[in-house]
């Protein structure tokens, strides 16, 4: 059944419409109805999901223009339906369209993409280097699911299981030739070692990350010019971040639960001191210096 899922469909344009609308729909429905903490939810936020469905178009295709084409109308139309769904249902309304600028870039590499991962069919050495790319992609998703299960567990636990086990899916039902095999095989291994002793390691562990609300000390602007230094780099650190609708926002992650001061200086050179205090419930209370 699963091999039959990667070269064994007749994948014409009506199956690939109706698998986009598919796709789209679940999308919609689990980024309505389950929690944002939640695996299923992923799928309406991250990539990984996004791979698997768009290696059953690629690998379904005779030619690599064909691959390319209908990858590329797969997320044409499943991406733009997961947000038009989600409207009549959020608070943002349209505005929750300003996100699939994000997608829609993607929606624009998948031409190239599935154009080269197309290859992947040859069943060579090349095959193995080019499925590799998305492999690592796994590997990165993965460990950061992996620590955020450890952290708050259970959360994205089933997406942590996902990332690694569907690597040697991949690598053993796509690929045929045992030395493209075996480069996989050593490059996601290599990959996924380097990136956990990097995560748990080499780099500081936080307690909570995310967005810092501002709205209650005032109208503050942030833009791309804007500088930000934090008094205790021990407590937490704090940068400048653009979203999905070309917002600025302000950054943070932190490593105590305490009280820092962070100092948001603008291109002009005005500069704006706010106290950020963080709970042993993750929960955080900004003030105005």
């Amino acid at each position: 059944m699963i091999k039959k899922l990667f070269g064994e469909i007749n994948m014409t344009w009506k199956k690939v419409i109706i698998y986009a609308i598919a796709a789209g729909v679940y999308t919609a429905l689990m980024a309505i109805l389950v929690p944002d903490w939640c695996s299923f939810h992923d799928i309406a936020v991250t990539e990984e999901g996004w791979i698997l469905l768009a290696l059953v178009v690629i690998t379904n295709c005779e030619k690599p223009l064909e691959a390319a084409l209908k990858t590329f109308v797969f997320f044409l139309i499943s991406q733009p339906l997961v947000y038009l769904i989600q409207v009549p249902f959020s608070d943002m309304g349209w505005g929750l369209f300003g996100y699939y600028r994000y997608w829609f870039m993607i929606t624009l590499l998948t031409f190239p993409g599935a154009f080269i991962a197309w290859y992947i069919k040859k069943d060579n050495i090349l095959s193995g280097i080019i499925l590799s790319v998305a492999l690592v992609l796994l590997c990165l998703q993965g460990v950061g699911y992996l620590k955020s299960a450890l952290s708050e567990f259970p959360h994205h636990l089933l997406s942590t299981v996902y990332c690694i086990g569907i690597i040697p899916v991949f690598i053993f039902i796509i690929l045929k030739n045992k030395k493209a095999k075996i480069l996989s095989c050593i490059i996601s291994a290599a990959a996924l070692a380097v990136i956990l002793v990097y995560t748990f390691a080499l780099s500081t562990s936080y307690i909570m990350a995310g967005n810092v609300l501002l709205d209650d000390i005032g109208n503050i602007q942030l833009d791309e010019g804007c500088e930000v230094e934090v008094s205790d780099e021990a407590v937490s650190k704090a940068w400048i971040e653009e979203d999905y609708q070309g917002d600025y926002q302000l950054m943070m992650e932190f490593y105590k639960y305490d009280t820092n001061t962070v100092t948001i200086t603008d291109a002009n050179g005005n500069e704006t001191v706010i106290e950020i205090y963080l709970d042993e419930d993750k929960n955080y209370r900004v003030s105005k210096k």
